[in-house]
């Protein structure tokens, strides 16, 4: 036999065999790296059964009102007669303490008519009302008070809603609402006119109202 023949046999057998290794060895990797992720399998069985815990809150309690007692009451409407003439002393009619308010607050403050005076027997009614700040733990004192100036609204009582409003009002002090001595003849101000020679059968009431502006 040709040397040179038994040599590429031999040859050749030596590749197929380093084939076969290098083939089997792939394998063996692969395989490796599926086993070294640590798959495992095991079965489960039914335990106990509850329904799901309800999601409870606490008890509910009535909304606190942060403007209550802020307003109290002062004196009525009082006027005095002389034919169908009109005439009024100094009154304060509301007092509006904010004092436990923080003055970076501020607050509207209304004064509003709640009953119908169309039956009463008036002419003409107005009121020149004010709002004067008294200070920290301020009193209302209406002779001193209202002069005519401090803050006036006209208050004109052509229909049932009438009010008048002092808005944006710095907290932590008083406020006192009133009006100013007047003979009830001033057109552009407090004006008190009876329809007969007889005083009228009612009055205006009032109401005050105090809110947070900002």
């Amino acid at each position: 036999m040709n040397t040179s023949s038994n040599t590429r046999r031999g040859k050749g057998r030596s590749r197929r065999r380093l084939a076969a290794w290098l083939a089997f060895a792939a394998v063996g990797i692969l395989m490796g790296a599926v086993w070294a992720t640590g798959f495992a399998s095991i079965g489960g069985a039914t335990g106990t059964t509850n329904g799901s815990p309800a999601v409870t809150s606490g008890g509910a309690s009535d909304h606190v009102n942060a403007m209550a007692g802020t307003v109290t009451a002062g004196s009525p409407l009082t006027v005095n007669w002389t034919g169908r003439w009109g005439s009024t002393a100094a009154t304060d009619f509301f007092k509006v303490d904010l004092d436990a308010k923080p003055s970076t607050q501020t607050f509207n403050v209304a004064m509003l008519l709640t009953n119908d005076i169309s039956t009463f027997g008036w002419e003409s009614l107005q009121l020149k009302v004010e709002l004067k700040d008294v200070g920290t733990g301020g009193s209302c004192a209406p002779a001193t008070d209202f002069d005519g100036t401090q803050n006036p609204k006209v208050m004109v009582f052509d229909t049932r809603d009438a009010g008048a409003y002092w808005n944006a009002l710095p907290g932590g002090t008083t406020y006192c609402v009133g009006l100013a001595a007047s003979n009830g003849q001033d057109t552009s101000g407090t004006f008190l006119r009876s329809a007969s020679d007889s005083a009228p059968t009612g009055y205006p009431t009032f109401t005050a109202t105090a809110d947070r502006a900002s």
